[in-house]
This record gives structure tokens, sequence and C-alpha cells, in this order.
């Protein structure tokens, strides 16, 4: 394989793995695309309490059905002196604790923080079974009655709707036929055939006799500061292409992100062995919270190895580091840029990646200030050493301390004028300034003058770019929610790399030969 097709082939490869990446981690493990975006947090607290009877204890609770919008930070479980395991029994999560020598009254508490990552996902089960009908003569009788007086009007309002508006106005036109005060048909449902159950049943039959796809479930309704909430009942149902979820109590459409099922059909909510007086109620606290903090702990808590094994695993200081050092990657494509296509000169390939860092410190035009007091001064120096004969090594080490000589006395003086500014020179990389000092000398010595002062300002320029891209709060948190964008630098470094073509300050060169 050719060079050309190699580097063709790795450019896609990196292009391919950091695309991939960072479309994983934001749909399916929920990082936001800015890392200024908030998630709604919710704080959802269970509380068991029953009188216990018997010296053996069991206690079983159906937990929350999967949604895969929905992720959970944190879990834990209150209850000393019993064990809790997870068990699954006919296809069912339950939650068991179990104890012995114990009598009394008894309190275990759940809690738990979990957020939506903003779709619209159903809750799984599409393989619970459906309600079936049970009512049989007198009771059709009067819900297909009632059915047909709400035909017409529902009918009327559908004129320029589409199918899915039509449907889902008949299903509420159905819930609330129900709430008529006067209407004998929904008196009688509700009173002599609804056996014993709830309006929720009662719609649920209705709108399986009106030919909907229908299940039963009970969760909890995610309502900010609720206290002592009884488990609420819903009803799904299927307007022929996705389920939905519907209160009857309030006749309206519940979105997905407002509700947690923990209970369908026949499967038993809550079991109590060995006590009686049993009750769950439910307390729901709603909070804001960076989406990308939510995002990573959520990973954590599932272990996944592309957050376990990555920069958000260690302490909050070193992160602010490598956040710093995330950022010269971007540094250097602009230094390839402006080098292998536009063809501006720099001292060296990395110097002016170093020089942005060093701004980063201080500001543009205070580093710029620095930066060229100092490096002028320390050229006269470096000028007058040359003459002494020195070795290199010596004379680099005395152009370092010269540069500590001439910071403190930067410093000091500001300070007695009362500037602010001359303190911050401290944060320069004296090391990088006086090997630029003495790379600069050795120019000098060698081109002259001009060609220091060529590549010296295509150093700062360079430098000066960099600094605004990589002072960016946008481009930094991104870099730093997405890691894997670097892979996709590394391809467009490498296919610069590959690019033996005209620069720009090529067409300078030859603007000559254009007038032949």
């Amino acid at each position: 394989m050719s060079s050309v097709r190699q580097i063709q082939f790795l450019v896609a490869l990196l292009v391919s793995l950091g695309v991939g990446a960072v479309t994983y981690k934001h749909l399916v493990l929920g990082f936001p695309l800015f890392s200024n975006d908030k998630e709604t947090i919710w704080n959802l607290e269970a509380k068991i309490t029953f009188d216990a009877v018997s010296p053996d204890v069991k206690v079983m609770i159906n937990l929350p059905d999967a949604n895969p919008d929905r992720k959970i930070l944190f879990s834990e479980v209150l209850s000393p002196g019993y064990q809790f395991e997870f068990i699954k029994q006919s296809g069912v999560d339950y939650g068991m604790w179990s104890a012995q020598d114990i009598t009394g009254e008894q309190t275990i508490y759940i809690r738990s923080q979990t957020y939506f990552t903003g779709g619209q996902s159903q809750a799984t089960g599409s393989d619970q079974q459906l309600i079936s009908m049970v009512w049989q003569d007198g009771a059709i009788k009067a819900a297909q009655q009632l059915l047909d007086s709400i035909e017409a009007q529902t009918d009327k309002d559908q004129v320029g709707n589409n199918e899915s508006s039509a449907t889902h106005d008949r299903i509420k036109a159905i819930g609330h036929a129900l709430n008529r005060v006067s209407d004998v048909n929904a008196d009688a449902l509700l009173k002599e055939y609804s056996k014993g159950k709830g309006r929720h049943w009662v719609l649920a039959q209705l709108l399986t006799l009106d030919g909907f796809d229908i299940r039963l479930a009970q969760g909890v309704l995610l309502e900010d500061k609720r206290r002592k909430q009884n488990i609420y009942h819903f009803i799904e149902v299927n307007d022929g292409s996705n389920w939905m979820l519907f209160d009857a109590r309030e006749v309206e459409f519940v979105e997905w992100s407002r509700a947690i099922l923990m209970q369908r059909g026949n499967e038993p909510l809550l079991d109590v062995f060995g006590g009686e007086n049993s009750k769950i109620s439910f307390s729901t606290l709603k909070e804001q919270r960076g989406a990308f903090s939510a995002a990573v702990s959520s990973a954590q808590r599932d272990s996944n190895p592309l957050v376990d094994f990555s920069i958000y695993s260690l302490p909050i200081a070193e992160q602010n580091t490598f956040k710093l050092l995330l950022l010269i990657p971007l540094g250097a494509l602009v230094v390839v840029i402006l080098r292998n296509l536009v063809g501006i000169r720099t001292s060296g390939t990395f110097m002016p990646v170093l020089i942005a860092l060093s701004f980063l410190q201080t500001s543009l035009l205070l580093g710029l200030a620095l930066f060229i007091l100092v490096v002028s001064v320390g050229l006269v120096m470096r000028s007058y050493l040359s003459r002494l004969n020195l070795l290199l090594v010596p004379r680099i080490a005395s152009v370092l301390v010269f540069v500590i000589i001439i910071y403190a006395a930067i410093g000091i003086f500001s300070f007695k004028m009362g500037w602010d500014w001359g303190l911050k020179v401290t944060f320069f990389p004296m090391i990088i300034l006086s090997w630029t000092i003495e790379r600069m000398s050795i120019l000098w010595d060698e081109e002259g003058g001009h060609e220091v002062l060529i590549q010296g300002s295509g150093s700062l320029l360079t430098a000066s770019i960099a600094y605004l891209l990589m002072s960016t709060e946008t481009i930094a948190d991104t870099i730093f929610l997405f890691p894997e964008l670097l892979l996709i630098l590394l391809a467009i470094i490498i296919a610069i790399g590959s690019y033996s073509g005209y620069r720009l300050s090529d067409l300078r060169r030859f603007e000559s030969m254009e007038r032949l």
C-alpha cells in the first residue's frame, strides 16, 4: 500500500473513531454538546411502612421499569437490620428485604436521583399483556351508547386534523365523556360495572372496546416538592405507531419524562410477608444540575469503560491540569496551518504554542508587551555574552538568570507604582523565554536581524491566533467534554502534512512571473 493510501486510510480511521465516540457519548451516555447545558434532576424517595407480626419478615417491591432515556445518578436503601438483594421473578425485577427477630412498626427508605436525556422514548415492556375486555351484556351496551354519543362531536372536531391528532382527540373525548355529570351511561359504568375499580380501569375498558391496545400501569408522577404521594394510575395507549402515557384523572397525555413506571398489569407492586398494614408513599423534589456532571455520574454508576478509563475519573485538580493540556493540540493545528498552508515563518515549530499558553496566564496584550520587552532586553544581554566567548550551556544559563532578574525588576517596579499587571510576569515560562532569546540570537548571527524580525513577528502572530482559539471558553469546554475530538485534529494535521502544493505566501513570491 502506497504512503498516500496509508495516509487516506489513517485519516478516515481517525475521523471515524472521533465522530463515533462523540456520537456515542452524546446519544447513549447523554453528554451535552455544550458545557452550560442544564438537566432537570429528580430526587425520588419511597417510604415503606408496615407492622411486623412474624419473627421472619420479607418485603418485595417492584423496581421501576427500564426507560432508555432515564439515567440514574445515585440510589441507596436505608433499612437498618435488613438484608437487601435484587431478584428476578417471571421476568420482573424486584428488590427484596429480609430480616429476622423484628417486631413493631417498620420503615424502609429508598432514595434515588434520576434524570431524562430529553427523548420521548417509552419505557420498555412491550411484551406485557394487554388489558382484556371483561364487560358483557348491559355494560357493553352502556359503553357503546356512550361511545356513540361522542361520535358526532369527535368527527366534527377532527375536520382538518391529521390522523395522529384525530386519534389523540378521540382518546381525550372518551376520557371527558366519563366526567359528564348527568350522563346515565357514564354513571352506570362508573358505579354499576366498575367492579370496585377506579376510573382509570373504566376508561381502559372503554378504549379497549373502541379498538385501542391498552395496558394499565402504576408509577410516580414527577412533580416538584410533592410529599407523601400515593402511587399513580396510568393508562398506556397505542395510537397505531407509538405507546403513549395517559392520565385518566386529568384527561391529559403525560410525557414519558414526567413519570417513572413501577408496575404493569397484574404485577404486584409491594408484597410484605410476615407483616400487615403495609403502605408505600413517594416524595419528589426537582433540582437543576449541569448536564455534563450528571452524564458523568450516570456513566460512572454504570461502570462505563469510556468514562471509567478517562480523565473524568481523575481528581478535580488533575482534571483542571488536563483541561489546559488538551488545548495544546489546538495550538499545534494553528501552527501547522500557518506554516504549511499560509507560509508564515516562526521561531521553532511549537514555540508559538508555548507562548500562547503563557498568554493564557496573563492576557493577550499584556503578554505581548512583556514578551517583547523581556526578549528585547534578553537579546541585548545575549549579544554581550557572545563577545565573551562563553560555552553554550553557561551562556543559556546566564540568560535564564538575567531573565529572572528582569522579571523581578518588572514585578517590584509595577508594585511600587500600583500596577497589578506587573505581578503576572511570574507566570511566564522563564526557560521558554531563555531558549527563545538564545534561538533568536543565533539566528541573528547566522541570518541577520531582518530574519529575526520576520520569525519573531510570525511567532507572535501565530501565538496570538492560537491564544484566541484556546481562550474561547466554548472551544475549551467542548474539547474537555469530548477529548475524542483530538483524533479529528490529528487526522487534519496528518492530512495537511501530506500536502505538497503551493502556500499562500508563494503567490507573492511568484507574482513577478505572471507579468512575463
